[in-house]
């Protein structure tokens, strides 16, 4: 029993991660808990599924350890619970834009396809909890290191309220939709800058404490995908000691990112405006099909 949860954990994370073999991955089946050790996360993916802009890529990211909990009697109820201990990230910007995937995106990765189920509510429901994530940004005029500790995302009740699982959730039959409600929380943020070409440039620092992020996301019943999402960032402190110097650098980051941003922009509007072009053929011909049928039916 045992060894088929695992093949079985072991398929599907295989996606997401690299080198992933059974002797990191400790099981309980019966006290519904399990570990998994030394994760190396496949960046390519992990970039599709954040929907990084084609200017920024993950070259490494990794995690020391990832517990689970699963109560099998209380599955309606009760989220699975998924901890994560210290998550490492190393991100640059690119020379040259990388292509865009054409499954960028939650909905591609957002597990078993069809009309929205059991197993769906499950997914949706489940709550992680990361003690650490450290992150460096390496970029030819300056690198930044961000440490996020203590962050917890959860289903919550439409008035951000904890709550039985089956209460985070509205549908909305008539309509063929679903609203699902979590809530990303932080209790520190650390953000420090400094230039890798001007050493007389002052460090830039920010501080913020005790953060959170409200997410409203809208899914449609037939196929489980994600028509929309709202987010909504709540800051309890925010300090920031910002001298002239400071200013001076935050300037020259954001011109250095400047050039690789606007070829990305210019980049994304071609690509919306070739799936719209794409759109509109593909509904004139449905009409085009639909008046001969009428046609010939007459």
């Amino acid at each position: 029993m045992v060894s088929i949860i695992k093949n079985q954990l072991l398929k599907h994370l295989s996606r997401f991660t690299k080198n992933l073999s059974a002797d990191k991955v400790n099981l309980s089946t019966f006290k519904g808990e399990g570990e998994l050790t030394n994760l190396e996360l496949n960046e390519i993916v992990l970039t599709d599924l954040l929907e990084l802009p084609c200017w920024l890529r993950l070259s490494k990211a990794l995690c020391n350890k990832v517990t689970f909990r699963i109560q099998w009697t209380k599955l309606k109820s009760v989220p699975i619970h998924l901890n994560l201990d210290e998550v490492n990230i190393i991100a640059e910007t690119c020379e040259e834009l990388r292509p865009m995937s054409a499954q960028a995106g939650l909905s591609s990765y957002a597990g078993v396809p069809g009309k929205y189920s059991f197993i769906h509510k499950v997914i949706d429901g489940i709550t992680v909890t990361v003690n650490t994530v450290n992150i460096t940004f390496n970029s030819p005029a300056f690198t930044a290191s961000v440490q996020v500790s203590r962050i917890i995302l959860e289903s919550k009740s439409p008035g951000w309220e904890r709550s039985d699982l089956r209460m985070t959730r509205l549908k909305e039959p008539d309509k063929g939709q679903l609203l699902i409600f979590k809530e990303l929380e932080w209790q520190t943020v650390r953000i420090e800058a400094k230039s890798t070409k001007d050493k007389n440039l002052t460090p830039l620092r920010l501080l913020t404490n005790q953060a959170r992020c409200r997410i409203t996301i809208k899914k449609r019943l037939s196929d489980c995908f994600i028509m929309g999402s709202r987010l909504v960032i709540i800051l309890d402190d925010l300090l920031w000691v910002l001298t002239d110097s400071q200013l001076k650098a935050a300037l020259h980051f954001l011109d250095s990112l400047a050039g690789l941003v606007q070829k990305a922009t210019a980049l994304t509007r071609k690509a919306k405006a070739a799936r719209k072009l794409e759109v509109s053929c593909d509904e004139r011909v449905s009409t085009k099909h639909k008046e001969m049928n009428v046609f010939v039916f007459f």
